[in-house]
């Protein structure tokens, strides 16, 4: 009983201390949070998507859709899990993907574009934001982290081909250059002058797991969406032990 009005007391010490706090520096903390969100979540496709996002040739139909969803989840289920957790509020994983995309979006035109004069049309991010907003609506109706983290994880994974499709369809497109078959994305490559290209996803294309199955996109989504699973999951720790567990015991600390 004890414990229960002393959480009780602290919690009312907080909400007083935020009310205390002017309306114009609440602007500048949330301004700031979703800064720092979106440097993490744009830092962490970088690092560990890579190439794959940058270039439209790099965007193959066997490891560009088995790679870049789990990478991109992590951080995105911390925010989902902080602001369902706190907050109630089921949008953390369609927050999530709009900010990578917009800061992918600042990364590619600054950095790509001006700095160094590569068409926008090259190196375009891919999206999330389809499967981020079924993620959201999974957890609005389950109200479970297990059912968002495997049917939402299905979604997340298992949509990312198509719903990037319309934006890559017009780079697959088949021409002839020197006698040579290759696609646009191919073409432009050529035309640019950078110092090496993905030579080894020809191979992919000639690879094994099309004696599989016919269609490579449905099994590669299958199994991304596999992965995502566990990505999820690693999120969860993540926003609970590098996110809600010092921010409260800093809360703990300014309220006693």
């Amino acid at each position: 009983m004890t414990n229960g009005v002393t959480e009780v007391r602290n919690t009312d010490a907080v909400v007083k201390a935020w009310e205390a706090i002017p309306r114009h520096w609440k602007w500048v903390l949330l301004v700031g949070v979703l800064g720092i969100v979106t440097a993490a979540v744009h830092l962490e496709s970088m690092l560990m998507a890579g190439d794959w996002s940058f270039w439209a040739d790099w965007k193959d139909r066997q490891w560009w859709p088995l790679l870049t969803p789990p990478v991109n989840l992590v951080f995105t289920a911390v925010v989902q899990y902080i602001l369902w957790t706190k907050l109630r509020l089921p949008i953390g994983a369609t927050v999530g993907a709009t900010l990578l995309v917009v800061g992918q979006w600042i990364s590619r035109v600054s950095s790509f574009h001006f700095w160094a004069d590569l068409p926008l049309n090259f190196t375009w991010p891919e999206t999330l934001i389809f499967g981020a907003i079924i993620m959201d609506c999974i957890l609005l109706l389950s109200r479970s982290l297990i059912m968002t983290s495997i049917f939402g994880s299905l979604a997340w994974g298992g949509l990312f081909w198509w719903e990037n499709y319309p934006m890559l369809s017009a780079y697959l497109q088949p021409l002839i250059y020197h006698d040579h078959l290759m696609t646009m994305a191919d073409y432009l490559k050529f035309s640019l002058p950078m110092s090496q290209g993905p030579e080894y996803l020809r191979m992919v294309e000639e690879g094994h797991l099309r004696a599989l199955v016919s269609d490579t996109v449905a099994i590669v989504g299958f199994f991304s969406a596999m992965v995502c699973v566990g990505a999820y999951w690693f999120g969860v720790f993540l926003g609970k032990m590098l996110g809600l567990v010092p921010a409260g015991k800093f809360l703990k600390l300014q309220s006693d």
